[in-house]
């Protein structure tokens, strides 16, 4: 397979969202979140713009009291999938909300969530009778998640780590 899209290492997550390498490793072994390019033995791990704007969403949820279980689930239930099947660029982020909805008087790994677009109109986050609702604002986090990016040096194409070599002729 051959990744054409630009990817970003466990330093460059450190320094742009910030989360510890301890909490990024957490995340992965205990919280199940799942990036989109599963490493080779023995090779570093490579991240998607996607998959960094994920864990910047779940810290930014844990900034507001959620643990790294609940935060990192609700990102691999609900944002992950999202971005992977409905966002193809970073740009299309844009005026996107991710709406978490409270079950009762807490949050569980299945609760029940929503993406809209600003367009869409501010009537939909305000729904009479409904419980509390958690709002994170997807296209605020992927631009600053996007201009840090652009930013590191180190982000580059990755080609050999992930492509197929057979025996030379």
């Amino acid at each position: 397979m051959i990744i054409d899209a630009p990817v970003w290492r466990n330093a460059d997550l450190v320094r742009i969202i910030p989360i510890t390498r301890g909490d990024l490793h957490q995340a992965i072994a205990r919280c199940g979140f799942r990036p989109e390019y599963v490493p080779k033995p023995g090779k570093d791990r490579w991240y998607s713009w996607r998959d960094v704007v994920a864990v910047a969403a779940a810290q930014d949820l844990r900034k507001i009291g959620f643990g790294p279980a609940i935060a990192f689930s609700l990102v691999q239930n609900h944002l992950s999938p999202f971005l992977r099947d409905a966002i193809k660029t970073p740009d299309a982020c844009d005026g996107v909300i991710w709406l978490v909805s409270l079950r009762g008087d807490h949050l569980a790994e299945d609760t029940s969530c929503e993406f809209l677009r600003q367009s869409d109109g501010i009537e939909a986050l305000i729904a009479p009778s409904e419980n509390a609702r958690i709002v994170v604002n997807v296209g605020r986090i992927a631009e600053r998640v996007r201009n840090d990016l652009q930013a590191t040096e180190t982000a580059k194409t990755i080609r050999e780590e992930f492509q197929i070599t057979g025996p030379i002729m």
